[in-house]
Protein backbone atom coordinates (compact mmCIF):
# COMPACT_ATOMS: atom_id res chain seq x y z
CA UNK A 1 0.00 0.00 0.00
CA UNK A 2 3.01 2.10 0.92
CA UNK A 3 3.99 2.73 -2.80
CA UNK A 4 0.14 3.62 -3.84
CA UNK A 5 -0.27 6.02 -1.27
CA UNK A 6 3.29 7.51 -2.96
CA UNK A 7 2.62 7.26 -6.55
CA UNK A 8 -1.22 8.52 -5.79
CA UNK A 9 -1.86 10.73 -2.78
CA UNK A 10 1.40 11.99 -2.17
CA UNK A 11 4.04 12.48 -5.42
CA UNK A 12 0.54 13.15 -8.05
CA UNK A 13 -0.66 16.46 -8.57
CA UNK A 14 -3.19 17.63 -5.69
CA UNK A 15 -6.90 17.87 -6.84
CA UNK A 16 -7.69 20.60 -5.66
CA UNK A 17 -4.90 22.36 -7.65
CA UNK A 18 -6.96 21.40 -11.02
CA UNK A 19 -6.30 24.04 -13.05
CA UNK A 20 -3.81 25.93 -10.67
CA UNK A 21 0.12 25.90 -10.23
CA UNK A 22 0.97 23.89 -7.31
CA UNK A 23 4.65 24.20 -7.80
CA UNK A 24 4.09 28.00 -7.31
CA UNK A 25 1.99 27.34 -4.15
CA UNK A 26 4.79 24.97 -2.51
CA UNK A 27 7.88 27.75 -3.37
CA UNK A 28 5.56 30.40 -1.70
CA UNK A 29 4.79 28.08 1.06
CA UNK A 30 8.32 26.87 1.83
CA UNK A 31 9.85 30.78 1.54
CA UNK A 32 7.13 32.02 3.67
CA UNK A 33 7.91 29.46 6.89
CA UNK A 34 11.30 28.55 5.99
CA UNK A 35 10.65 24.72 5.20
CA UNK A 36 12.37 22.53 2.18
CA UNK A 37 9.45 23.11 -0.86
CA UNK A 38 10.34 19.37 -1.38
CA UNK A 39 8.60 18.36 2.05
CA UNK A 40 5.44 20.55 1.22
CA UNK A 41 2.43 18.00 0.46
CA UNK A 42 -1.49 18.70 0.11
CA UNK A 43 -2.97 16.14 2.12
CA UNK A 44 -6.67 14.77 2.78
CA UNK A 45 -9.24 15.39 -0.10
CA UNK A 46 -7.81 17.99 -1.64
CA UNK A 47 -4.98 15.34 -2.44
CA UNK A 48 -7.72 13.09 -4.10
CA UNK A 49 -10.52 14.27 -4.35
CA UNK A 50 -12.01 12.42 -1.38
CA UNK A 51 -11.70 12.75 2.34
CA UNK A 52 -9.89 9.98 4.22
CA UNK A 53 -11.13 10.93 7.52
CA UNK A 54 -13.19 8.45 8.83
CA UNK A 55 -15.36 11.20 11.07
CA UNK A 56 -16.76 13.02 7.68
CA UNK A 57 -17.89 9.89 6.02
CA UNK A 58 -21.12 9.93 4.77
CA UNK A 59 -23.38 6.55 5.22
CA UNK A 60 -20.29 4.41 4.72
CA UNK A 61 -19.20 6.66 1.60
CA UNK A 62 -16.45 9.34 1.80
CA UNK A 63 -17.05 12.43 1.76
CA UNK A 64 -16.39 14.46 -1.96
CA UNK A 65 -14.04 17.66 -1.98
CA UNK A 66 -16.21 19.99 -2.38
CA UNK A 67 -15.01 23.27 -3.56
CA UNK A 68 -18.28 25.46 -4.97
CA UNK A 69 -21.08 24.88 -2.09
CA UNK A 70 -21.91 28.84 -1.30
CA UNK A 71 -22.02 27.24 2.24
CA UNK A 72 -18.72 27.84 4.01
CA UNK A 73 -19.20 24.97 6.32
CA UNK A 74 -20.19 22.85 3.62
CA UNK A 75 -16.83 23.62 1.37
CA UNK A 76 -13.79 21.69 1.48
CA UNK A 77 -10.51 23.05 3.42
CA UNK A 78 -7.29 22.59 2.50
CA UNK A 79 -4.83 20.34 4.74
CA UNK A 80 -1.25 20.94 3.93
CA UNK A 81 1.21 18.54 5.35
CA UNK A 82 4.74 20.81 6.09
CA UNK A 83 7.24 18.32 6.78
CA UNK A 84 10.22 19.47 9.02
CA UNK A 85 11.98 18.01 11.75
CA UNK A 86 13.52 21.17 13.36
CA UNK A 87 9.57 22.85 13.21
CA UNK A 88 8.20 19.68 14.72
CA UNK A 89 10.79 19.01 17.44
CA UNK A 90 10.73 22.76 18.47
CA UNK A 91 6.89 22.39 18.99
CA UNK A 92 7.05 19.19 20.33
CA UNK A 93 9.32 20.93 23.04
CA UNK A 94 7.12 24.05 23.58
CA UNK A 95 4.06 22.29 23.83
CA UNK A 96 5.22 19.90 26.23
CA UNK A 97 7.05 22.27 28.47
CA UNK A 98 3.58 24.56 28.32
CA UNK A 99 1.87 21.57 29.78
CA UNK A 100 4.07 20.62 32.47
CA UNK A 101 2.29 20.32 36.16
CA UNK A 102 4.76 23.42 37.59
CA UNK A 103 3.51 25.78 34.54
CA UNK A 104 0.33 28.02 35.57
CA UNK A 105 -2.93 28.05 34.43
CA UNK A 106 -3.82 26.96 31.14
CA UNK A 107 -7.43 28.10 29.63
CA UNK A 108 -9.50 25.93 28.93
CA UNK A 109 -9.50 26.24 25.13
CA UNK A 110 -6.04 25.83 24.85
CA UNK A 111 -5.62 22.71 27.29
CA UNK A 112 -8.39 20.97 24.98
CA UNK A 113 -6.27 21.41 21.93
CA UNK A 114 -3.21 20.15 23.49
CA UNK A 115 -5.17 17.26 24.33
CA UNK A 116 -6.38 16.74 21.25
CA UNK A 117 -3.07 16.71 19.78
CA UNK A 118 -1.36 14.61 22.11
CA UNK A 119 -2.65 11.97 20.35
CA UNK A 120 -1.06 12.84 17.22
CA UNK A 121 2.43 13.16 18.80
CA UNK A 122 2.94 9.54 18.30
CA UNK A 123 2.02 9.50 14.43
CA UNK A 124 4.66 12.39 14.30
CA UNK A 125 2.01 15.53 13.37
CA UNK A 126 1.28 18.59 15.05
CA UNK A 127 -2.06 20.93 13.75
CA UNK A 128 0.13 24.09 13.62
CA UNK A 129 -3.24 26.32 13.08
CA UNK A 130 -4.70 25.65 16.26
CA UNK A 131 -1.22 25.93 18.20
CA UNK A 132 0.30 28.77 16.40
CA UNK A 133 -0.17 30.93 19.72
CA UNK A 134 1.50 28.40 21.70
CA UNK A 135 5.09 28.52 19.28
CA UNK A 136 7.84 30.09 19.20
CA UNK A 137 7.45 30.84 15.50
CA UNK A 138 3.52 30.87 15.77
CA UNK A 139 3.17 34.69 15.35
CA UNK A 140 5.46 34.78 12.06
CA UNK A 141 3.64 31.62 11.11
CA UNK A 142 0.26 33.39 11.43
CA UNK A 143 1.65 36.76 9.70
CA UNK A 144 2.87 34.52 6.83
CA UNK A 145 -0.01 32.64 6.90
CA UNK A 146 -2.39 35.46 5.75
CA UNK A 147 -0.26 36.18 2.42
CA UNK A 148 -0.58 32.45 1.62
CA UNK A 149 -4.46 32.68 2.10
CA UNK A 150 -4.30 35.41 0.07
CA UNK A 151 -2.52 33.83 -2.48
CA UNK A 152 -5.37 31.11 -2.67
CA UNK A 153 -8.23 32.95 -2.60
CA UNK A 154 -7.24 34.98 -5.64
CA UNK A 155 -5.92 31.51 -7.60
CA UNK A 156 -9.07 30.05 -6.73
CA UNK A 157 -11.32 32.58 -7.25
CA UNK A 158 -13.09 31.88 -3.63
CA UNK A 159 -11.89 31.87 0.17
CA UNK A 160 -10.38 28.88 1.47
CA UNK A 161 -9.42 27.65 4.65
CA UNK A 162 -5.95 26.51 5.02
CA UNK A 163 -4.84 23.73 7.74
CA UNK A 164 -0.91 23.57 8.22
CA UNK A 165 0.04 20.27 9.79
CA UNK A 166 4.13 19.66 10.40
CA UNK A 167 5.26 16.59 10.18
CA UNK A 168 8.41 15.02 11.57
CA UNK A 169 9.46 13.30 8.86
CA UNK A 170 8.50 11.90 5.28
CA UNK A 171 7.13 7.90 7.41
CA UNK A 172 5.33 10.20 10.15
CA UNK A 173 3.12 11.72 7.16
CA UNK A 174 2.67 8.66 5.08
CA UNK A 175 1.58 6.58 7.78
CA UNK A 176 -0.93 9.20 9.15
CA UNK A 177 -2.35 9.05 5.67
CA UNK A 178 -2.29 5.24 5.64
CA UNK A 179 -3.88 5.04 8.63
CA UNK A 180 -6.69 7.17 7.27
CA UNK A 181 -7.26 5.18 4.21
CA UNK A 182 -7.26 1.75 6.74
CA UNK A 183 -9.70 3.06 8.77
CA UNK A 184 -12.10 4.58 6.45
CA UNK A 185 -11.89 1.16 4.33
CA UNK A 186 -12.75 -0.95 7.83
CA UNK A 187 -15.72 1.69 7.51
CA UNK A 188 -17.11 0.78 4.03
CA UNK A 189 -17.58 -2.90 4.79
Amino acid sequence: MLPWIDRHFLRADPFAFAGTEFEEFRHLVASRFGVDPNGIYCVGSGAVGLSISPGKMIDQDLKVFDSTSPDKDIRSDLDIALISEIHFETAWRELRDAVAPSVSFIPKDLRDVQNQQRNRFFDGAIIANKLLGSLSFGSDWLTQSIGISEWVTVNFNREVTINFWIYRDYWSLRNYVSKGIIECGSKMK
